[in-house]
């Protein structure tokens, strides 16, 4: 299957590619900042999203504090602060879930709508808390983005997308990014939450460079 991000140039405007989970902070932030600047500019955008932690149970699991743990003292206050550089205002996550529907479901809408409900999906986990491995948390985000119940409830029937995600994976792995979130654009790589300024450079630079690290200016 060709990476039609790559020819992108020939057939219409340059697409960003996105390579991200739900469950990670820096890839709301790199993804929010991405968003506004894409918007601004008419630069579309390709998700390409997949599970960091595909062996988390359906259910999720409780996150624990401590210093061996997801949330190692001092961890969230960086967090917040790079949050709020980009305009969101988080809340401490208290759960890990299993996003594998998220994905299922932004894999199936088919519509401009996209950007918007991954944002949304994002919105409920980091700033809401509810759960997004929920089905009905993750209709009621469509439904707020326009997509009907009914649309929203068919996209979670027929079959898993999970060989999709991991083609995604792979492709990550393949593209070596130093850390995620990972992007391409005029297929170079890009990583990491990346400020709005650091993506106004990008987009309107000719000729990007192979690799943008985390910025927060």
């Amino acid at each position: 299957m060709r990476n039609w991000s790559v020819f992108g140039g020939l057939f219409g405007p340059q697409r960003v590619t996105i390579f991200a989970d739900f469950i990670d902070p820096f890839c709301y932030i790199g993804f929010h900042n991405l968003k506004l600047v894409a918007n601004l500019k008419s630069v579309p955008l390709a998700w390409q999203g997949f599970e960091f932690n595909p062996d988390t149970p359906p259910e999720g699991y409780w996150l624990q504090s401590g210093a061996n743990s997801d949330l190692r003292p001092g961890m969230w206050a960086s967090v917040l602060d790079y949050a709020a550089k980009a305009g969101l205002n988080f809340s401490q996550p208290e759960r890990m879930p299993n996003t594998r529907l998220a994905h299922n479901l932004v894999a199936r809408i088919q519509t401009d709508v996209k950007i918007s409900l991954i944002e949304r999906i994002y919105q409920a986990y980091f700033i809401e808390k509810r759960d997004i491995s929920d089905r009905a948390t993750l209709v009621s985000a469509a439904k707020d983005c326009g997509i009907v119940d009914k649309e929203a409830a068919l996209s979670f029937t027929g079959a898993d997308r999970a060989t999709d995600h991991e083609r995604n994976r792979k492709e990550a792995v393949d593209r070596k990014f130093p850390g995620m979130p990972g992007f391409v654009f005029r297929n170079q790589i890009h990583f990491g939450a990346l400020s709005q300024q650091a993506w106004q450079n990008i987009l309107e630079s000719k000729t990007a460079n192979k690799e943008s690290v985390c910025s927060t200016k």
